[in-house]
């Protein structure tokens, strides 16, 4: 343990995701008059986060005029203000090769609470190849449901709740449609390329389940892959500088996990080197240092495989 600390001097989380906020954007969600006073940022952020989390996908947040180029997916939940130069920025960053996801609520005034004359989302209509002509606000006890198309492939049946854009397609792919109601048929989830890269917009609000199919399928299209390979209930997180990766791996259950190591790894909380089959405690914790547990060779990134499964 004692080695630990100068272990991590330096080291920092490298993530491939990152998640938009400011607090302008913030403030605005809080004045009165809101188009849905059920509406709730911190909610909607949540949503995918921990749906990303739970993925074991390294995420950051991150501000709009950030230096983007280092993530290969940007999600941007309900931007409702969004200045010229942060939607610039934004384009640019689809422009280079990256894939943005953002979603209703998103560009309907300035940063000087100017509502767009030109479509909703404000300065992004060619970015994401459509316009919101008007949007629905719903009450919590209403729903409508989506209907999924072409690769986006679906868990189970999907709503639609608080928010429902009427959304008019400007050259954009429609991954879904509203199912219900006077918008039956209308886009719901649409796709644009822009530049190298993809634009994705969702332009409603939904249930945890429809989240983590959206990142399922996202791993797939931006070549996300999770920091270890282990069950879903265990927590990995990853820091790193240089060639060191030092793993964080926490067992959520009250239940021992085994875990199958093919090459040794080094743990700092025991000062043992494992390889082959470990069982983690229930609630039990290991920290672990790549690096060191390799022999005199050229560190190879990638190399390390873990498979597991429950005991």
């Amino acid at each position: 343990m004692k080695h630990l600390a100068p272990a991590l001097e330096g080291t920092k989380v490298v993530a491939d995701v990152c998640i938009l906020y400011t607090h302008d954007n913030d403030w605005t969600l809080a004045l009165p008059r809101q188009p849905n006073k059920f509406f709730s940022l911190r909610e909607h952020i949540q949503l995918f986060y921990t749906a990303i989390h739970d993925r074991n996908i390294a995420v950051d947040f991150a501000r709009p005029l950030d230096d983007l180029s280092g993530y290969k997916l940007v999600i941007a939940p309900s931007l409702s203000l969004i200045s010229g130069a942060e939607a610039d920025a934004l384009k640019i960053y689809v422009q280079n090769g990256g894939t943005l996801v953002a979603t209703c609520n998103t560009g309907l005034v300035d940063e000087h609470q100017i509502a767009a004359d030109a479509g909703f989302p404000h300065d992004l209509t060619d970015l994401f190849g459509l316009e919101v002509s008007e949007f629905d606000p719903m009450s919590p006890d209403e729903e409508n449901h989506m209907a999924f198309k072409g690769g986006f492939h679906t868990s189970a049946l999907h709503m639609a709740r608080l928010w429902c854009d009427l959304i008019e397609p400007k050259g954009c792919q429609i991954l879904a449609t509203f199912s219900r109601e006077f918008y039956s048929g209308r886009p719901a989830i649409t796709m644009n390329t822009f530049g190298l890269g993809k634009a994705i917009y969702i332009g409603t609000m939904s249930h945890p389940a429809f989240y983590t199919d959206l990142i399922t399928w996202l791993r797939t299209l931006c070549g996300l892959t999770p920091l270890l390979k282990v069950p879903d209930s265990v927590e990995v997180s990853m820091r790193q500088k240089g060639d060191t990766r030092i793993f964080f791996l926490l067992n959520h259950q009250s239940t021992p996990i085994r875990i199958t190591f093919y090459k040794p790894m080094h743990d700092f909380l025991t000062e043992r080197t494992f390889t082959g089959n470990y069982d983690l405690p229930p609630h039990g914790v290991l920290v672990l240092d790549e690096r060191r547990a390799e022999k005199p060779a050229a560190p190879q990134a990638d190399d390390t495989t873990v498979l597991a499964q429950k005991a």
